[in-house]
């Protein structure tokens, strides 16, 4: 896609609109039948975006938001 990853993260969020909407949905017609279809996986273009978030923010000199959290312990004493 594009070298800069804000403008990806962009993009990547026009192809997702188009394809949540539709826009995006190719057609295919048999005599007088038709047939719409979009072949896409959602959660992997979810995951590129929040990758191309993670890379515009690194790019920016902003930190960037933690995906996971050390899990907190504590024990009572008895």
């Amino acid at each position: 896609m594009a070298e800069d990853p804000c403008q990806e993260a962009i993009e990547l969020r026009q192809i997702k609109r188009d394809l949540v909407t539709g826009s995006a949905a190719s057609v295919t017609r048999f005599g007088e039948d038709e047939v719409r279809y979009t072949k896409a996986d959602l959660g992997r273009l979810d995951a590129m975006i929040a990758q191309a978030d993670r890379e515009c923010a690194v790019q920016n000199g902003e930190r960037p938001k933690r995906r996971r959290f050390a899990m907190g312990a504590r024990f009572r004493p008895y």
